[in-house]
């Protein structure tokens, strides 16, 4: 269980609807761990905000956070666990950003498809997301935000991405329907296309690092999205006021190709 922090109050915000200072702000990242939740866990710690990184493995947790430094907190839940999920937002304090990064890469193609396994995908991104948030929801302060992850899939599916296009697209539905049901809290959803600087990218097999070559080679300025680009694309979405129910698409104009 993660540990108490002391921070505000929903009473802390301020009478003009103004965010609170950074320093002032509690971020937690469900799927913070690694890759692009880790990357935003470590930025938002440089800037001031106190932050807690959740994810399956306690190890993994304990080992990002020393890692983020600045006081940051580890925390342990899994998004197909709901008293997992319980127990760890019982144990947070006030949350001024709530970030769903947690993702599950289920290579499944319809010819072949496997049925448990893209259960057990959608379960966790569609599910566990919507879960997060009802478990969250007393904690979160009135001027903050829900920031969750979709993924470019929905509309350029890739071999083997049936799951994920399907999980992908979900996202940004529930993003919907929770940015009527929790106002004043905020609910946005970033959608990024195919990252440079990730494991999945920078690692890729030769079938997959060839398909992105040719994805890049398509974009008007020949760039992919690099993961700095994904990190400050989600601070635009949980520091602007006046973003909500948007879903952010950060692909370089891949979607154009």
């Amino acid at each position: 269980m993660p540990a108490q922090r002391s921070g505000g109050t929903s009473a802390d915000l301020r009478e003009s609807g103004e965010p609170k200072p950074l320093e002032d702000q509690h971020v937690v990242i469900v799927g913070g761990t690694q890759g692009l939740g880790l990357e935003i866990a470590r930025a938002a710690a440089a800037r001031g905000q106190r932050v807690t990184v959740a994810g399956r493995d306690a190890e993994k947790a304990e080992k990002a956070a020393a890692d983020i430094g600045i006081d940051a907190v580890a925390g342990i839940c899994d998004l197909t666990d709901w008293s997992s999920l319980e127990r760890f937002f019982d144990g947070v304090d006030t949350i001024d950003h709530l970030i769903l990064a947690a993702l599950d890469r289920d290579q499944n193609d319809i010819k072949d498809f496997r049925p448990d396994d893209a259960a057990k995908t959608s379960l966790m991104k569609n599910v566990g997301y919507a879960a997060s948030v009802h478990y969250a929801l007393p904690k979160l302060d009135p001027g903050g935000s829900v920031l969750m992850f979709s993924g470019l899939s929905m509309w350029r599916p890739m071999p083997g991405s049936t799951t994920i296009s399907m999980a992908n697209a979900g996202v940004v539905g529930l993003a919907n329907s929770l940015a009527v049901q929790i106002a004043p809290v905020r609910v946005n959803v970033i959608t990024p296309g195919v990252v440079m600087g990730t494991l999945a990218v920078d690692e890729a097999d030769p079938v997959r690092a060839e398909q992105y070559e040719r994805l890049r080679q398509r974009t008007p300025g020949k760039r992919l999205p690099q993961t700095a680009d994904i990190v400050s694309a989600a601070f635009a979405l949980t520091d602007n006021p006046g973003i909500n129910a948007s879903n952010l698409v950060v692909d370089a104009a891949m979607h154009l190709s």
